[in-house]
């Protein structure tokens, strides 16, 4: 599935290379599918997710890259992205208090919050076994408390799931969650692509009393994975990056939803992203 999932998401990289390089940055569908040689259905596909991003303009039967992407540089490339994924984790750390008791559920977005977390005694609750770099580099303050739920061990994510998982998250309340997901739209909430990591992070969200914090890149926003996880109504706030559609993201906060998007300074070299030249747009 990751394997699939990751070849979908370079097809839809080249189609937005191939539309940069297009004349008016223009093709047709029928052009996309012969290039790339899949069938217009896929290629359909591929442009509402690049249209739910606003990467591009859908018309019948055509594709329009828009303005803000017609330069190789004004968007992030796959190299940036875990560098924006940093920066959205460690955004959400401000919300977590001292001595606060807190979920993280298997996503790296979510784990990258702990690298901001060294000036305050916290206690961690997560099934993600990865939590063990964090420890090794010392992004923890000494005095905080690391528990690890146990369960059965899905690898090569090392994401801890099944009944022992889910037993131990369900005897704790947590004062904040930081949910990382596969997807989030406000028609079906938080998605993610493991029916397993599905009722873990469920679990997390109905046994934390303060704020439920989703954390996504611009990539997951108005995206739809396989398994229902939650509603839009249990979020508190989304933190997400400059690069989500502001159309979607207008329409969160309609709904209710407090959004945080990191802002990127474009200036910076190829990568685009560096946490040290980053600063914090409330929309």
């Amino acid at each position: 599935m990751k394997r699939s999932t990751e070849f979908i998401s370079s097809r839809r990289g080249l189609i937005e290379e191939a539309l940069r390089n297009a004349s008016d940055y223009t093709l047709s569908v029928a052009q996309l599918a012969d290039k790339f040689e899949v069938s217009a259905m896929t290629v359909r596909r591929d442009l509402d997710s690049l249209a739910a991003m606003g990467v591009v303009t859908r018309h019948h039967g055509y594709a329009t890259l828009n303005k803000d992407y017609q330069f190789k540089d004004a968007h992030p490339t796959n190299d940036s992205i875990e560098k924006i994924k940093i920066s959205i984790g460690r955004m959400a750390a401000n919300f977590v208090r001292n001595k606060d008791t807190i979920f993280i559920n298997t996503s790296s977005t979510a784990l990258y919050a702990l690298d901001a977390l060294q000036k305050k005694r916290v206690n961690v609750v997560t099934n993600n076994l990865r939590i063990h770099e964090q420890i090794h580099k010392d992004s923890l303050n000494p005095a905080s408390t690391v528990i690890i739920t146990g369960g059965e061990l899905r690898l090569p994510k090392e994401a801890l799931t099944g009944e022992v998982a889910e037993m131990a998250v369900s005897r704790v309340i947590a004062n904040i969650a930081i949910i990382g997901c596969s997807g989030f739209s406000l028609a079906n909430g938080i998605t993610t692509s493991n029916v397993l990591e599905a009722n873990i992070n469920r679990l997390m969200i109905e046994h934390t009393k303060g704020k439920v914090v989703v954390v996504a890149d611009y990539r997951k926003i108005c995206h739809d994975s396989n398994f229902f996880v939650a509603g839009r109504q249990v979020i508190d706030m989304l933190i997400t990056d400059e690069f989500a559609n502001p159309q979607s993201i207008r329409a969160i906060e309609k709904a209710g939803i407090e959004v945080i998007q990191v802002s990127v300074d474009r200036n910076i070299s190829q990568d685009l992203v560096d946490t040290h030249h980053s600063d914090v747009r409330h929309t």
